[in-house]
């Protein structure tokens, strides 16, 4: 990727309007499709969501979503050549004593894809909250990726059996409404599920996994081995990677 690099973190406060609506854009541009069940499934706002066309974002949905009045949030922007190539939006809390950061969006110009550029946004979010534990949901394994290498020690080291009895209570904790209101869903979660998903949440997000899909068969066809599963409709990967003191703590029974 040629030119200049800058990514910056903005707290949210600090985030303007025209920011906002900028990372707006970027999203509605790049996003990905409405699946088939969207207009059906998606209540009062089926009307917006027909199936084949693009998911969009509007200023006020993104900061409702991703700044919401009263919470720890930030947004960390890439531009290259003072063009926005990318961001991501976070948002932090404390659960049990701990501390936990959830990527509420993360986003990536189709033009700037593809060299480790969602990684570098991660890396540097994680470069100011390091003794943070990290959250995300995502239907594409590519996002996913991207959060491990930041937050973790990539896919080929990821230990799912930790996070079982952990995760639904700090979701649950969650001031961003969405991370809240998602059931966890999979095998990990559920002995009895037959969607063949193991690690995945119910988000009730009806967005086209063709995609995602197509991307997941590459990577596994590049032999690398999936551990999330299979990606049902509405739902979407779940990844948490935890600081090692916190990795003990928080699996701790007299910590849960």
């Amino acid at each position: 990727m040629s030119g200049t690099i800058v990514i910056e973190n903005i707290q949210g406060h600090d985030v303007s309007e025209d920011m906002i609506v900028e990372a707006a854009e970027l999203f509605s541009s790049n996003y990905g499709i409405w699946g088939p069940f969207a207009e059906e499934r998606m209540g009062t706002f089926g009307r917006f969501c027909k199936p084949g066309r693009p998911v969009k974002m509007s200023k006020n949905r993104l900061r409702e979503q991703s700044l919401a009045p009263g919470t720890d949030s930030v947004l960390v922007r890439a531009t290259v050549d003072g063009k926005l190539a990318g961001h991501a939006f976070a948002t932090f809390w404390e659960h049990e004593g701990h501390k936990i950061g959830w990527i509420t969006q993360l986003c990536v110009g189709q033009n700037f894809r593809r060299n480790g550029l969602a990684t570098k946004i991660l890396s540097h979010l994680r470069e100011n909250k390091h003794d943070h534990s990290f959250g995300i949901l995502s239907s594409h394994p590519a996002t996913i990726r991207a959060a491990l290498r930041a937050f973790g020690h990539g896919i080929e080291q990821v230990d799912l059996s930790g996070i079982k009895a952990l995760i639904p209570a700090i979701m649950k904790s969650s001031p961003v409404p969405y991370v809240k209101m998602a059931t966890p869903t999979g095998s990990l979660f559920d002995q009895g599920d037959q969607t063949g998903a193991v690690c995945c949440a119910d988000t009730a997000f009806w967005v086209d996994h063709a995609e995602p899909l197509a991307a997941l068969n590459v990577i596994k066809e590049d032999g690398i081995k999936w551990p999330f599963g299979d990606l049902p409709d509405g739902c979407e990967f779940l990844a948490f990677s935890t600081t090692t003191h916190d990795a003990e703590d928080l699996m701790d029974p007299r910590v849960m």
